[in-house]
């Protein structure tokens, strides 16, 4: 399935039910990869802020987002959550931040 097949199978998931959190984990995914970083954050915050995920790769991508926009707090933030969520992510994201930001999506 392509990228954009994703795209408009999520985006009638959660038309028809806004509380679907896989899809837009799914969407956001897609949309990172794509490139589509600010479309990307909207649907991480909608997981975060609105159906309140407890999800450490949620938190996690959404920290590199927010470390690559330049926002460190914020980043810094999401991590502490990523790793109270998931603590064997520690090795992985050390490293991660020492990449520089390269790829922002996993």
């Amino acid at each position: 399935m392509s990228p954009f097949e994703i795209i408009a199978q999520t985006t009638q998931a959660i038309a028809s039910n806004p509380s679907d959190a896989e899809a837009y984990k799914t969407r956001a995914l897609t949309l990172c990869q794509m490139q589509q970083y600010d479309e990307a954050m909207k649907d991480l915050n909608t997981l975060i802020d609105t159906l309140h995920t407890d999800d450490a790769e949620i938190y996690q991508l959404r920290g590199t987002l927010r470390m690559n926009q330049g926002d460190k707090m914020g980043a810094l933030s999401d991590m502490r959550k990523a790793l109270d969520l998931n603590p064997q992510l520690l090795q992985q994201l050390s490293g991660e931040f020492k990449a520089e930001g390269k790829e922002h999506c996993r």
